[in-house]
């Protein structure tokens, strides 16, 4: 009975869709953008993604205020999405077409694309609409595609929430609070996460270009909140991979947060099948128990787990429980306080350079003293 209700209620919401859509293009929508997602791919399968919506304006910078930032986070949430709207791709001379969905976003598979146009470690494709009927839409914008070179040792599985940005997961009014209040700018980096990712993205050798994908259970709202992020820190550039958060034919609403993690670690594992991967997350959110289960399938795929511990000295028996069973795969792990003693243990495992481990120390000492993080 269930599944026939979700049906019913997915394709009403669906013919709302379309009827808004009609009614704002005969009044004229505002000025509209194709927000293009960074994604992954290989030399022979690409995988395109994005968004259009209205434009949001939602810029923000260090000197913004707190009200600032709340309408800015509202307007995200508020987002007005286009629908089943012609987008075209563009990859040198070949030119691709799909559509928007229900709520304006557009996945692509573009399979065997131009050879020549195809490059590591990033491609580029041009986004633009292809409906007149949008006369006020941004020119074009340009995706870009994460592609592994020849260099890569291994891969990087990084959460986003108190994992390399201080988002006081655990407690819902310091969660809250920091969502509401604060743009990429005035967010806090955690220690010495800037030098410990450049050192995993620089790997043994010391140039090894190692491919970085960052998988949060945050919604699509503030991609371009967490995309900031990662560049105004200096992290290593990767595809950010959030949650779709709306109703589905198939789903009420979002999927459960380990889930949702193991279905696209699974995904990267099997779009490229001789890359290892290290998996980098927090004891508050589960990851855990989903790193676990990746571990329990692909106990060779995986170099090693750190989780930062977000209450080392009240940690639950169940976490405590699940942390052991990563000895029975022959995965290592540990937990870890800040990026010093992820880099220590990384350096035994042969993952970074033995020059590393003072630059990461000596990152997140300068961090601990700039920053007081409660």
């Amino acid at each position: 009975m269930h599944k026939t209700v979700r049906r019913c209620v997915y394709r009403l919401e669906r013919r709302y869709d379309k009827l808004k859509h009609r009614f704002k293009r005969w009044r004229g929508y505002a000025p509209v953008i194709v927000e293009p997602y960074m994604t992954y791919g290989t030399r022979d399968e690409l995988w395109v993604s994005g968004r259009l919506l209205e434009a949001k304006g939602v810029q923000g910078t260090i000197e913004d205020s707190n009200w600032k930032n709340f309408v800015h986070m509202m307007r995200r949430y508020q987002s007005a999405e286009i629908p089943f709207t012609e987008i075209q791709l563009t990859l040198g001379a070949d030119k691709r077409n799909v559509y928007t969905d229900g709520n304006g976003y557009f996945h692509y598979r573009w399979p065997t694309p131009p050879k020549k146009d195809v490059e590591q470690p990033w491609t580029k494709v041009t986004l633009q609409p292809a409906d007149t009927g949008l006369p006020k839409a941004q020119k074009y914008t340009v995706a870009e595609i994460s592609i592994p070179d020849d260099n890569t040792e291994f891969g990087v599985v990084s959460d986003v929430d108190d994992t390399i940005m201080h988002t006081g997961a655990t407690s819902f009014l310091k969660h809250t609070k920091t969502v509401l209040f604060n743009n990429a700018h005035s967010r806090t980096l955690l220690p010495g996460t800037s030098e410990f990712y450049s050192a995993l993205h620089k790997g043994t050798t010391g140039n090894a270009n190692n491919p970085f994908f960052y998988v949060s259970s945050s919604p699509w709202n503030i991609y371009d909140l967490i995309a900031e992020f990662i560049r105004i820190n200096d992290l290593p550039k990767g595809p950010i991979l959030l949650k779709d958060f709306g109703l589905r034919e198939d789903r009420w609403f979002k999927s459960g947060h380990q889930d949702y993690k193991t279905d696209r670690i699974k995904t990267i594992l099997k779009t490229y099948p001789n890359l290892k991967l290290v998996l980098v997350g927090d004891s508050g959110q589960q990851d855990v128990y989903a790193y676990l289960k990746i571990a329990k399938a692909y106990p060779d795929r995986i170099l090693a787990v750190y989780i930062r511990d977000l209450k080392p000295n009240d940690r639950s028996e169940k976490i405590t429980s699940a942390a052991n069973e990563y000895a029975d795969y022959q995965v290592p792990f540990a937990f870890i306080q800040d990026a010093g003693d992820a880099v220590e243990h990384a350096k035994k495992l042969c993952l970074v350079t033995d020059q590393a481990v003072t630059s990461v120390k000596v990152d997140a000492a300068t961090d601990k003293s700039e920053n007081t993080i409660v």
